[in-house]
């Protein structure tokens, strides 16, 4: 492919690629989501190719496990925002089969609203975000069935329910003395990993196996578990009694229930709970003031509370906005 392409071909195309291929290598898919943007033109920042891979997860477009180096396509799905006035999101596969019927539908019976991504500076574009609207919800049945899509009342919800409690995975071996040069532990003053010389304190690393993969462990009472990065970085934030999660319900009359959900940048949420609060509102996060924090719309209370308890976070609760200052910052 070659020429100048808009956003929304870009992340289009890509999906259809994934939905027709079914699965592969992550790390292949990384590549490819570089290698495609360079053959167009579109410069990346460092890291964007696997900011692309996060936020389509989210999205629920496909599910990636990095332990494995496997990502797959999602099944598509129809599914209701919660408390979002009528409006579902089409999540999951799109292959070429499945935007004619869309496509179809939109024109003869259907009120389809697609919303493309706005990349910013040095972002990989993302899907459009494809939006219905119903007055019955029995029409939600018929509609992914003529899609060839599973209804799904309401994905967020259901997800609340399956959230794990953090909490340090099966023991694990330490480090040995090859990984010296690679150890690394989580400084929770500086919100990064930095080089140590030794894992003789409690805490979360990380370094280089013998495979070159990097393993993130988290240390607890001289005994070493596996952990998922973000799992672990939740648990030094417990272990720490550090907060980094806020949530300001909305200003609209009746909208109490529902907000905003903000999550400081250097803690990024595990994979299943970036989901829920994604498919609040079938869109990515937005960044806050100086991009440090990462904000989630339409989420209801009781799923911010949850995504917080399991995470062993105590959320904190802010102040109402009124609505001439409501904006797309913190």
């Amino acid at each position: 492919m070659t020429g100048p392409m808009s956003s929304t071909e870009f992340g289009g195309i890509l999906l259809r690629w994934l939905s027709e291929s079914r699965s592969g290598k992550a790390s292949a898919l990384r590549d490819g989501v570089r290698n495609q943007a360079q053959a167009w033109g579109l410069e990346l920042a460092e890291y964007a190719d696997w900011d692309w891979m996060r936020k389509v997860a989210a999205l629920g477009f496909i599910d990636v496990d990095l332990r494995v180096d496997r990502w797959s396509v999602a099944p598509p799905v129809l599914t209701r925002l919660p408390h979002a006035d009528g409006l579902a999101v089409l999540t999951g596969a799109r292959t070429a089969r499945i935007s004619m019927r869309v496509e179809e539908a939109a024109q003869e019976w259907m009120e389809l609203i697609a919303v493309p991504h706005r990349p910013g500076a040095g972002e990989a574009p993302l899907p459009d975000t494809l939006l219905f609207q119903y007055e019955d919800p029995r029409i939600l049945w018929e509609a992914a069935e003529f899609f060839g899509a599973r209804y799904v009342p309401c994905a967020a919800l259901q997800l609340m329910e399956l959230l794990p409690q953090a909490a340090p995975g099966p023991e694990s071996a330490p480090p040995g003395g090859s990984t010296a040069d690679t150890l690394e532990k989580y400084e929770l003053r500086r919100q990064r990993f930095v080089p140590v010389a030794r894992d003789d304190e409690d805490g979360l690393y990380r370094w280089r196996g013998a495979d070159y993969a990097r393993l993130t462990r988290v240390r607890r009472n001289g005994v070493f578990h596996a952990v998922e990065r973000e799992t672990g970085i939740y648990l030094e934030l417990a272990r720490h009694r550090t907060g980094a999660m806020r949530w300001r319900p909305e200003s609209g009359k009746g909208r109490a229930g529902l907000g905003r959900l903000f999550v400081d940048r250097y803690a990024p949420l595990p994979a299943l709970h970036e989901r829920a609060v994604v498919l609040c509102s079938g869109f990515p996060p937005s960044t806050g003031k100086q991009a440090q924090t990462r904000a989630y719309d339409n989420v209801p209370r009781a799923l911010a509370e949850a995504i917080a308890a399991s995470l062993q976070q105590n959320l904190e609760t802010m102040p109402r906005q009124v609505a001439a200052t409501v904006g797309r910052t913190e």
